[in-house]
């Protein structure tokens, strides 16, 4: 079989990396605090073995997250917040501590402050906040308080980290940290009140990226459709020893 193939169909596994990435982006541009993921790849040279001839191939060697920010819009709502450059709220999830920039904040029925999609907010100290919900007027201030009642209740984690590209996306605008993250720091900076970032993806973007993407993984099955048909035909023409 022609070593071509394996170029070929390396070129191909890559191009489905990059449509499953871009898809995500694409169902994700509405998404408040989405920051879009990009396959980063690498040329892997491989040596025949008892040859001096390499073949060249590409690998998904990992994914990065574009951590520019989205655009703002203001809401008016208190409990609706934009977090400085590179600020992550910290989380509690079933599957332990998450990070998000989604910033559109929602008080539960049992107090709980949460996300908008039900992940419940931490403090600095670990804990999960809870307000009282027989009680009005939660508010947060520009220095991360929670404040109800004229009294601060807790203060929200927000955290940073070394390397916040190497998060690892679990969801919407869910992000998990990673080894290759480094240790969390605090985020010193101040919150916007009355204000959300939206997804950093853009519709248009990610529909050419997608175009572009499946016209690749087109030419590189055609191509290895081509090494096929030719593999086939040498074995079939070629007349084996008498």
């Amino acid at each position: 079989m022609s070593d071509g193939i394996y170029v070929a169909l390396s070129g191909a596994l890559a191009q489905t990396a990059t449509l499953d990435a871009t898809a995500s982006n694409l169902a994700n541009a509405s998404t408040d605090g989405y920051q879009r993921v990009r396959p980063i790849f690498r040329e892997a040279l491989a040596r025949a073995a008892g040859h001096a001839a390499t073949m060249r191939s590409v690998t998904a060697a990992t994914t990065l997250l574009d951590t520019t920010r989205g655009a703002l819009r203001t809401t008016g709502r208190p409990l609706d917040v934009t977090l400085p450059d590179g600020g992550y709220l910290a989380v509690h999830t079933t599957a332990g501590e998450r990070y998000t920039r989604s910033g559109s904040l929602r008080v539960g029925s049992d107090g709980t402050l949460t996300t908008s999609n039900g992940s419940s907010l931490m403090a600095d100290d670990g804990r999960i906040i809870r307000t009282n919900p027989d009680a009005a007027d939660v508010r947060i201030t520009p220095s991360g308080e929670v404040r109800q009642g004229g009294s601060m209740i807790a203060r929200l984690r927000v955290v940073a980290f070394p390397r916040a590209d190497r998060l690892a996306p679990e969801g919407g605008a869910l992000l998990a940290a990673t080894d290759a993250t480094g240790t969390p720091v605090t985020s010193n900076g101040e919150l916007a009140i009355g204000s959300l970032e939206g997804s950093n993806t853009s519709v248009v973007g990610a529909m050419t990226e997608l175009v572009t993407a499946s016209r690749n993984f087109d030419a590189f099955q055609r191509a290895i459709d081509a090494f096929h048909d030719a593999d086939h035909m040498l074995v079939t023409s070629v007349p084996g020893d008498s």
